[in-house]
Order: C-alpha cells, then sequence, then structure tokens
C-alpha cells in the first residue's frame, strides 16, 4: 500500500495543474507504477477538485476585468458572439458540457469548461453535472487510452 502513495501523490498533483490535469495525471500515475484503475481514480479526483477553484476564480476575474472599459467591451462582445451559439450546448444542457469538457483537445478540460458556462450563464448545477461527468469519462478513456499504450510499450 506505502509504494503507491509516492506514485498517487504525483498523479494526484498532476491532475490539479490546469491544462494538464487527468490527461497527464493518469500516464504520470501509471508510468510511476499505479495500476491503471487507480491512477484513473486518484487524478479524476483531483481534477474534480478544480471545479470549485475554476468557477471561483473564473467568476472574480470576470468581476475584476469589467471595471476597465476596454476588457469590458471584449467580455460583452465575446458573450454576445457566445450566446449566438448557446443553442448548441444548452439543448443537451449538462451533457453539452460534459461532451465538451471529455473532448481531447487542448482549453476543453475543466477550466475551458468552466469559462463556456459562465459565458452561457448555466445553472451551477448543471455546471457542476456536466464539469463532473465530463472529468469521469474523459477519465475512462484516457486510462483505457494509456492502459493500451503501457500494455503495448512492455510486449515491446
Amino acid at each position: 500500500m506505502t509504494e503507491f502513495l509516492w506514485p498517487a501523490l504525483v498523479a494526484f498533483a498532476a491532475s490539479l495543474v490546469p491544462g494538464l490535469e487527468l490527461r497527464a495525471g493518469i500516464p504520470t500515475g501509471v508510468a510511476l507504477g499505479l495500476p491503471t484503475p487507480v491512477a484513473v481514480i486518484v487524478s479524476v479526483f483531483g481534477n474534480v477538485l478544480q471545479i470549485l477553484a475554476a468557477l471561483y476564480l473564473i467568476e472574480r476575474a470576470y468581476r475584476y476585468a469589467e471595471r476597465f472599459p476596454r476588457v469590458h467591451a471584449w467580455l460583452t462582445k465575446t458573450e454576445n458572439q457566445v450566446k449566438r451559439h448557446r443553442h448548441l450546448i444548452t439543448r443537451f444542457g449538462w451533457i453539452g458540457i460534459a461532451l465538451f469538457v471529455l473532448l481531447p483537445l487542448p482549453g476543453t478540460g475543466v477550466w475551458g469548461g468552466a469559462v463556456l458556462a459562465r459565458l452561457l450563464r448555466l445553472s451551477v448545477t448543471g455546471i457542476w453535472l456536466g464539469l463532473s461527468t465530463g472529468i469521469a469519462v474523459s477519465g475512462v478513456l484516457v486510462g483505457a487510452a494509456v492502459h493500451g499504450a503501457f500494455t503495448l510499450i512492455r510486449l515491446w
């Protein structure tokens, strides 16, 4: 049990870093010797913890940025552009945010999803459900890919 503590802490820490998130936490944990399911659970837990921080900090950043006229004008323009495409996300509700978060593209993790949810002014319940579901599904997909990759490497 103690042989997994250090790799679990490293995987957890990697999944807390915005931008890296669980897409770095899971491979790091497996590379350090964690079983794939343990690496997935630890990384998903670390990534889910970011939701509260992301929502709080993004809201604070918006409030602060609105003090500056040019930034406020840019935010208003961006919000209006997003509102034109709002139907693409809101027609699926929290599932739309989950689908956005689980995409394996840069900027589509917790922080990108939180910014999108803020721009769309979704409910807190929908945000939490969408972000956490997207993280969980993404964790399983990344875990499967990492497990397959490490199995191929070990066979070679």
